[in-house]
């Protein structure tokens, strides 16, 4: 792994003692996972919004928009939520990859 020399001012490296890792890289990389975690969480959040509203999972209402059989399916409304939960599935699968490929780091820095 290359690595990387940064400057990292006093104030930073003193907040950083809360929290945990045993190194600033082990720190760094508890709070990128951190952040990617909340991330996911935001957007299953939303995900299950959807599915709340229409009483389906994604791939279920994606095989019923393809087959046309989603009631008003092409109301703005029906649209843009199909583009939007769409969007939410793609982003979680974005963020699940960014968690796995942090515990491959995540297992060098402890």
């Amino acid at each position: 792994m290359e690595m990387v020399n940064i400057s990292i001012s006093k104030e930073i490296i003193e907040r950083l003692k809360i929290i945990e890792g045993v190194n600033v890289e082990a720190k760094l990389v508890y709070l990128l996972n951190s952040g990617f975690v909340s991330q996911l969480r935001e957007c299953e959040s939303n995900i299950l919004d959807y599915e709340t509203k229409y009483g389906l999972s994604f791939d279920d209402f994606s095989d019923l928009w393809n087959k046309n059989q989603i009631k008003e399916k092409h109301s703005h409304e029906v649209e843009r939520d199909f583009m939007e939960w769409e969007g939410f599935q793609l982003e979680r699968s974005k963020w699940l990859g960014m968690i796995r490929d942090l515990k491959n780091i995540e297992s060098e820095y402890g």
